[in-house]
């Protein structure tokens, strides 16, 4: 299968599941980029079918995804053109919930005025949100990855009891209420030894800091514990997977299709809320060769069902479902 990814490169992004995904997909199928960069990228480059010319000047691509999609700027793609295209043609939908509030009806128009065939969910909620629009059918839930290169069991010295690094912890936000509670009760409990760090901005690292891509991981690697938590809308965000990934007993709330991650409580993970983490996090600690065989279990779900080459794999099926 031949596919054209457009959109910027986000090798030095902070989230590593962007550019993790386009690593599997081009690691097993003729996958090229196109976009700031990646080589041979020019501005001067103003449609899809420029694109196709710089990039499969040899052959057709099977299907393009285009950036995704963003309402703030009432444009959707960074190039003219995709309506005109032979492709199929797809685009990955992330942060949905600005879309379903504010442009839901607007989100299928955008959809259907450029021709689209598939759109890949990095969340399962759009399939519900949208499932009686004309677009439902046409939606496909591709939980986020990770790229074994960078998340892995590093072997860190474990000198830590618990980490906790996400938006949300040290600075409240409205999205993760919960994570600015938990870690206020961290900070009170001066027998633990707790990783916690100020968000670094959801930015390009290009001097990686410390606590991005392997850095992260081997910070989660370090603790005997790791926190995150789903927010309000009980997303299942990459920290699922690249916490376990990381060799470490991942503690969490339970988000939309848990089962979808594999997540068995007290098997790979262990499921904790606002109001118990404390005592959860006491309990796991008292039971070391518990805590062990989980974090292994975790490791070996993560490595089983979550690695990028997975989800190309998964994106291939998906992708044939969806055009059923």
């Amino acid at each position: 299968m031949r596919i054209l990814i457009e959109g910027k490169s986000y090798k030095d992004y902070l989230a590593k599941c962007h550019e993790a995904f386009r690593t599997g997909l081009r690691a097993l199928f003729d996958a090229r980029s196109f976009g700031d960069g990646y080589p041979d990228y020019s501005p001067s480059v103003k449609t899809y079918a420029q694109i196709i010319q710089r990039t499969f000047s040899d052959v057709s691509p099977d299907i393009i995804i285009g950036d995704s999609y963003y309402p703030d700027d009432l444009e959707g793609f960074n190039y003219a053109g995709m309506a005109d295209l032979s492709p199929l043609r797809s685009f990955i939908l992330g942060d949905y919930w600005f879309i379903a509030e504010k442009y839901h009806e607007g989100f299928v128009a955008f959809a259907q005025k450029n021709k689209i065939d598939f759109i890949l969910s990095y969340f399962p909620q759009p399939l519900k949100i949208w499932s009686a629009s004309p677009i439902g059918r046409r939606m496909a839930y591709l939980p986020p990855c990770f790229d074994p290169r960078i998340f892995n069991n590093w072997q860190v010295e474990k000198t830590h009891d618990v980490g906790f690094l996400a938006a949300g912890t040290t600075e409240y936000n409205p999205c993760y209420p919960e994570r600015f509670s938990i870690h206020q009760k961290l900070l009170e409990r001066k027998d633990l030894k707790y990783l916690w760090a100020f968000h670094p901005g959801w930015k390009s690292h290009i001097d990686v800091p410390p606590l991005v891509g392997v850095g992260f991981s081997k910070a989660i690697n370090s603790c005997r514990l790791f926190i995150t938590t789903s927010g309000i809308y009980k997303n299942p965000h990459a920290k699922y997977v690249e916490i376990m990934a990381s060799h470490t007993v991942l503690l969490a709330d339970e988000p939309e299709a848990a089962g979808r991650l594999h997540l068995q409580d007290g098997v790979n993970y262990i499921r904790v809320s606002e109001s118990d983490i404390l005592e959860k996090i006491d309990w796991c600690l008292a039971r070391p060769e518990i805590c062990q065989k989980i974090a292994e279990a975790g490791y070996r779900t993560a490595m089983r069902h979550h690695t990028c080459y997975t989800r190309a794999w998964e994106f291939y099926e998906a992708t044939m479902a969806t055009l059923k």
